[in-house]
């Protein structure tokens, strides 16, 4: 007699929305997470509507990525209609979150639908007409920080956010800035960002594609070239520095507004001690060469390159803003300064002339490995899939 054969248990189906992947921190989370989910075997799918992937190499084979341009309405098609009446982000700022939902996923059924970004992805997941779906959101950041925020724009957050099982804020810092900005939508969550740990140290022992010439004491800052990461005032930082005797040197690496950041080494006349390295999605070897990693920023909602340090056993300075004032524990695994120039500035002077400090900061990263432990992390966030 045949043995019946045992039914295969049907893989449940994940659906992640996120505007691209893009060099980033919300992008680098995205593909770990999508990854390790595809090793515990389930069906992943990252849909996005910018047609930017930095991160192709390091997405696993399984996950499929899928692109979808935003929907261009006949205001948009036509030009005499689109100048006279219309501005190109008609569609989007005119269409429900159902219409959104019918555009960009339309009859494909999943399990759990993610908007693991704000803006569209949350519109999008927030008009899914699949009852069946665990409906779940991702915060990366502080919404007090979000200047261009009004009043309708708020009630329309607060309305879709609600929609949502569960939203994910990836700190206790940006749950606190969602209640107070938003408001509490009581089904919020705090999961910290998940860390390939393993994979960064591996990575951290390459080759790194840009030789640099450092001094005695040598700083990075890893992060998107943009404003709100503080580049302009932490070149202007160095620059006193060595105007003050310091043999101090700096590597900028990332992607985004780069011709700005070029802009300002020169103004500062800078160019022989700090270097830009555009669009690497290995900057471990740099964190990993440095005598010190600087987060400069104005505002952050996690910053995955100052845990990244951590692990990687590189002093951290940062300024005190949502998220990395988290994960270094408020001072206790690296230095948090005033979030000013001033404070930056007199922060890498006095690590600058204390070097017994500095290794401080070093050995004492080591004891900080349990809050990035990943399994810990990936099973809170399957619990919320299960649940």
């Amino acid at each position: 007699m045949q043995t019946p054969k045992k039914k295969q248990k049907k893989k449940k189906r994940i659906l992640f929305v996120i505007q691209s992947l893009k060099i980033g921190g919300a992008e680098r989370a995205q593909v770990t997470l999508a990854n390790l989910l595809v090793e515990k075997g389930y069906d992943v799918t990252i849909l996005m509507w910018k047609n930017i992937n930095d991160y192709s190499a390091d997405v696993d084979p399984r996950v499929r990525v899928i692109y979808k341009p935003d929907n261009q309405h006949l205001g948009n098609k036509i030009p005499y209609i689109r100048y006279k009446f219309y501005d190109g982000s008609m569609w989007a700022e005119r269409a429900t979150p159902r219409q959104f939902y019918r555009y960009y996923v339309g009859r494909e059924k999943y399990d759990v639908e993610i908007a693991f970004f704000h803006t569209w992805a949350v519109k999008i997941i927030a008009g899914s007409t699949n009852k069946k779906a665990v409906r779940l959101a991702w915060v990366h950041h502080d919404f007090r920080n979000l200047e261009e925020l009004d009043d309708s724009q708020i009630e329309e957050y607060n309305r879709l956010y609600r929609k949502f099982h569960k939203v994910v804020c990836v700190s206790y810092s940006s749950l606190d800035g969602f209640k107070e900005a938003i408001g509490d939508t009581n089904n919020l969550v705090t999961i910290h960002n998940i860390l390939p740990i393993e994979e960064i140290r591996r990575k951290a022992k390459e080759e790194p594609r840009v030789q640099i010439e450092r001094d005695k004491f040598h700083v990075v800052q890893v992060a998107r070239f943009a404003q709100v990461k503080g580049y302009e005032r932490l070149i202007r930082i160095v620059c006193y520095l060595r105007y003050e005797g310091y043999h101090i040197s700096l590597a900028l690496v990332g992607a985004g507004e780069i011709e700005l950041v070029k802009a300002a080494v020169k103004e500062y006349h800078a160019d022989s001690y700090v270097k830009v390295i555009e669009g690497n999605n290995n900057p471990y070897p740099y964190i990993r060469q440095a005598d010190l990693l600087v987060c400069a920023s104005y505002t952050e909602g996690y910053n995955l390159t100052v845990a990244e340090a951590l692990i990687l056993d590189t002093p951290v300075l940062s300024t005190d803003c949502t998220g990395p004032n988290e994960v270094l524990d408020h001072g206790r695994f690296g230095m948090l300064v005033e979030n000013s120039g001033n404070g930056l500035y007199l922060g890498l002077k006095y690590l600058y002339q204390e070097p017994p400090l500095v290794e401080y900061y070093k050995k004492h990263a080591r004891e900080r490995m349990d809050f990035f432990d990943e399994e810990k992390l990936l099973n809170r966030i399957i619990n919320l899939f299960e649940g």
